[in-house]
């Protein structure tokens, strides 16, 4: 199976314009997350996708393969379907351009998950203990059944653990994800969906439609830059993982 990762990157944010080219110890933040994929062997490719000509020229300086798509995608997956119909490839990973820190690892359990021939889509999960989190409308939650096949996604607390009794444990959705080629390019072809519009989670469009994703438990994250203050956490975690070294 030849694999390709694709990091989607825009440079419009209501909550941090220009996102991804924010310096990070002395690189744009697409360059750390690029590092962290060259670390995945099992990925025989990888390209950031952009519409934005500043963030392809970064790019391009930093010898960082990129591919320009259309400004009208309303989600990352749909820009990782346009380089389907670009690039050869069996699966295709979407990974998140604003996870400088993303643990290769991740990269490598949601292209295993693959093993099993049927899945189509896939992603990861992470069980959550902190209330705050759990509580937090930002956090997506996952509830999936016997066989890891999502049963639904939330930013609501899913379960709710209202009734008494043992506590159903609740989990995290690891925004990473998976896709057979034909499947991504059906996925796309999809219109957005009420559930997948109202949540604001993309694979709901999915379930709407009856298909399945598989979503397996991990025990690897990573810190999202999601506002501008979030950067100096993740500058002081590389400067304690490199010595100091890195300024």
């Amino acid at each position: 199976m030849k694999v390709i990762g694709v990091i989607p990157a825009r440079y419009k944010s209501s909550r941090f314009p220009g996102k991804p080219l924010v310096n990070i110890c002395g690189k744009p933040m697409i360059w750390w997350v690029y590092q962290q994929c060259l670390k995945v062997d099992k990925l025989n490719e990888i390209y950031v996708a952009t519409d934005d000509e500043r963030i392809k020229e970064t790019c391009e300086e930093l010898s960082i393969n990129v591919i320009m798509t259309s400004s009208e995608h309303q989600t990352g997956s749909d820009r990782v379907g346009e380089v389907a119909t670009k690039v050869e490839g069996d699966l295709f990973i979407n990974i998140q351009g604003d996870e400088p820190l993303i643990d290769p690892r991740e990269i490598e359990e949601v292209i295993d998950i693959f093993e099993d021939e049927s899945v189509e889509f896939g992603s990861l999960r992470i069980e959550i203990t902190d209330p705050e989190e759990i509580s937090a409308y930002s956090t997506v939650k996952v509830v999936v059944d016997k066989h890891s096949d999502a049963l639904y996604f939330s930013r609501n607390i899913i379960p709710s653990n209202k009734k008494d009794g043992p506590m159903a444990r609740v989990f995290r959705h690891v925004g990473i994800y998976a896709y057979k080629k034909d499947f991504l390019l059906k996925f796309v072809s999809m219109p957005q969906t009420e559930l997948e519009l109202g949540e604001g989670i993309e694979p709901l469009r999915a379930m709407e439609n009856g298909y399945k994703i598989r979503v397996k438990e991990t025990k690897y994250s990573s810190i999202g830059v999601d506002y501008p203050e979030h950067v100096k956490l993740v500058e002081d975690i590389i400067k304690k993982r490199s010595g100091g070294k890195v300024k």
